[in-house]
């Protein structure tokens, strides 16, 4: 069996070398016994002209993009690699060293399971990139659990992304809508009734970003436009998807709440989370999704 890393990257050299550093550490830990090759997808500004360090030079093949964002610079991993597994992660993040004994001993216990992600740690704190990471139980992920599947810490097999389709390059950064991209990738899974596990040893690293209100902004539009999408799409579950939808808005608005009338550590928070920022953001995919893509 072979596993097919594919690294979006554009402008981040070190970073780079150090994810790639990690992929041989898991190479040199399974005694080179498992299939591997790294596929990474550079945007064409220069970076390619840099000589790009690896332990295992003869793993990586590099291809260039332009005029696509994230989604698309994937979907050329995708078209270019041969792997029967296909791990997703970015160039700032790592595996552990286990990485792929972990990955290659899934199928003895869980049968064939199409999809996986992982459990997901900040390298500086060395803590859960969110709450939600400190589950140490293998779960069998329902849409309501859509926040386990990160973009950089999920695999998929050949065989899923045959039946649902690359990824839409409406979604992820560079594109229209500035991330989702995986959650998207994720409902099309339950939608076609593919089983998605939560395996807790499967370990990535990738630093907890500080988030900027335009980030927050953009990102809650794009989760809204794609809650939108696949409420359209998986008519039967569109109360599954408005509740999702509700229930972040709502959280947004009673943290709002909480700011303006109990102050102190909801004033913090809210420097955190631009709550506000949220909500617009939230109204705008939905707006825009309507509009402009139905």
């Amino acid at each position: 069996m072979k596993f097919s890393f594919i690294i979006s990257s554009v402008d981040r050299y070190d970073d780079l070398k150090d994810c790639l550093a990690s992929i041989g550490k898991a190479y040199d830990y399974s005694n080179h016994d498992i299939d591997v090759e790294i596929l990474v997808v550079f945007k064409a500004n220069g970076i390619m002209n840099k000589s790009v360090e690896s332990r295992y030079p003869h793993l990586v093949k590099f291809h260039t993009y332009e005029d696509v964002g994230l989604s698309g610079a994937r979907n050329i991993g995708i078209r270019e690699s041969s792997g029967e597994y296909l791990v997703f992660i970015d160039d700032d993040a790592k595996v552990k060293e286990d990485f792929l004994r972990v990955l290659s001993n899934r199928g003895s216990f869980y049968g064939e399971v199409n999809a996986f992600c992982g459990r997901l740690i900040d390298p500086v704190q060395n803590i859960p990139f969110s709450i939600l990471f400190s589950d140490n139980n293998v779960k069998r992920l329902g849409r309501l659990d859509f926040q386990y599947f990160m973009g950089s810490a999920h695999v998929l097999s050949r065989k899923a992304v045959k039946k649902i389709g690359n990824y839409d390059e409406r979604f992820g950064s560079g594109s229209k809508f500035f991330g989702s991209e995986e959650t998207d990738i994720f409902f099309r899974l339950k939608a076609a009734n593919e089983q998605v596990l939560y395996l807790p040893d499967l370990i990535f690293y990738h630093p907890i970003p500080i988030a900027p209100p335009k980030y927050v902004y953009n990102y809650s539009c794009a989760i809204a436009a794609c809650l939108t999408k696949n409420s359209i799409n998986d008519k039967w579950h569109f109360l599954v998807y408005f509740f999702i939808a509700l229930k972040l808005a709502s959280k947004a608005f009673i943290r709002l709440l909480q700011k303006l009338i109990l102050k102190g550590k909801y004033e913090q928070k809210d420097k955190r989370c631009h709550y506000a920022y949220v909500l617009k953001g939230m109204f705008s995919g939905i707006s825009r999704f309507v509009k402009e893509e139905l």
